[in-house]
């Protein structure tokens, strides 16, 4: 995808802006302000429903009102947004690869004697004209539905109206697309819809955003670990291998299926099924290493972790330690003492790890605990960038 800008030789030819997941949001938040309609594509799996969903929960929280996805709504519920709009703020996910141009369009009525045809639209297109209502018209999927599916949501990104019905003035709509090296059997968007917005391609998160977010919505720690271990293993995907492929979807989507799994044969099943055979065999390897350790002794005894020489089992211990931390299982006292002997041995990104996991896990009560006095200055000076 390929847009133009002028300089003063001439239009010279530019890639489409990069984002991150933290500037979609940013993004989303100015354009709701503007209502202007912004395209979003995309690899698969890298989370721009998410993002999208995310952006949309806190704008309602912003507002002062409930956040509801209207696809998760049942129909009493659904009746009841729609008699009284101003109390909420709606992701209407419409996912356009699944639909026919008259799910859009409507369909004619020809009852009575009218000359004239009038169209039967959609009820979530009819909540769409309710002056108070609030939220993101979200179409998913947009360059995988038909050519004339697309040609059904031209009018509504162009005039904001379906048929003759017009969105309130509150509503952001977002469109989001595959890239085409996808083998998604895309379609391309003809340049007049693409110029009635912004547009802008959202890019797989490296490891360090991906492993906040993981720890925001309560990953496994194993998932955690390992993805600080072996960084690469985030996002896999080979057309040519015939591997499953890995994406951070998949590692979301493993997160569910190994809770409470404690046979390795079953989750070595469960893990090649969700993100592939080889990338499979390293995660239940790394989990493995719980019965190469004694770690219990090290979390009693943390001068243990001088003798502890594979990289992997470090990685192991230290997202075993943050996870303890978080659970209140360990104190800021043992803490510490892990963070002198790391530092005794010339671990310093290992410690840097391990205080960035506790940040993140108990931001409030790890700087509590950094201020009350407890870590020797050395130490403190050294590694105080990891708070800022």
């Amino acid at each position: 995808m390929i847009i133009f800008k002028l300089n003063v030789r001439g239009f010279i030819k530019t890639k489409m802006l990069k984002v991150n997941h933290k500037e979609l949001k940013t993004l989303v938040n100015e354009y709701y302000k503007k209502k202007i309609s912004l395209l979003v594509y995309g690899t698969f799996g890298i989370g721009k429903s998410y993002s999208v969903r995310d952006s949309a929960k806190a704008l309602g929280e912003e507002r002062a009102r409930e956040f509801v996805e209207w696809n998760k709504l049942t129909n009493e519920k659904r009746q009841e947004v729609f008699e009284y709009p101003e109390k909420y703020f709606v992701l209407m996910d419409i996912r356009l690869s699944e639909f026919d141009s008259s799910d859009i369009k409507g369909l004619p009525d020809f009852k009575g004697d009218r000359e004239s045809i009038e169209w039967k639209i959609p009820f979530w297109a009819k909540f769409l004209e309710k002056e108070n209502s609030d939220g993101i018209l979200f179409f998913d999927e947009l360059n995988l539905a038909p050519p004339l599916v697309i040609s059904s949501v031209y009018k509504i990104i162009y005039d904001r109206v379906i048929n003759e019905g017009k969105l309130s003035d509150n509503w952001l709509i977002i469109g989001c697309g595959n890239l085409s090296e996808d083998r998604a059997y895309t379609h391309d968007l003809a340049p007049p819809v693409r110029d009635r917005g912004g547009e802008v391609e959202l890019t797989i998160p490296n490891s360090e955003d991906w492993i906040d977010w993981a720890i925001d919505n309560q990953v496994d720690s194993r998932i955690i670990g390992f993805i600080n271990f072996k960084p690469s293993a985030l996002n896999s995907v080979d057309y040519d291998d015939k591997q499953k492929f890995t994406t951070n979807r998949g590692w979301e989507r493993l997160n569910s299926l190994i809770t409470g799994v404690k046979d390795y044969k079953i989750l070595n099943l469960v893990c090649s099924s969700a993100i592939g055979e080889g990338i499979a065999k390293e995660f239940v390897a790394f989990c493995k290493i719980k019965e190469q350790i004694d770690f219990e002794g090290v979390l009693k005894n943390p001068e243990k972790l001088k003798n502890v020489t594979e990289i992997s089992v470090k990685y192991f211990v230290l997202t075993a330690f943050a996870d303890n931390y978080n659970e209140k299982k360990v104190d800021f006292d043992k803490i510490v003492k892990v963070s002198e002997v790391l530092d005794e041995t010339n671990n310093a990104e290992f410690v840097a790890l391990l205080w960035r996991l506790c940040i993140k896990y108990q931001p409030i009560r790890f700087k509590k605990d950094f201020e009350g006095g407890k870590l020797p200055k050395k130490i403190k000076e050294k590694y105080i960038k990891y708070l800022i």
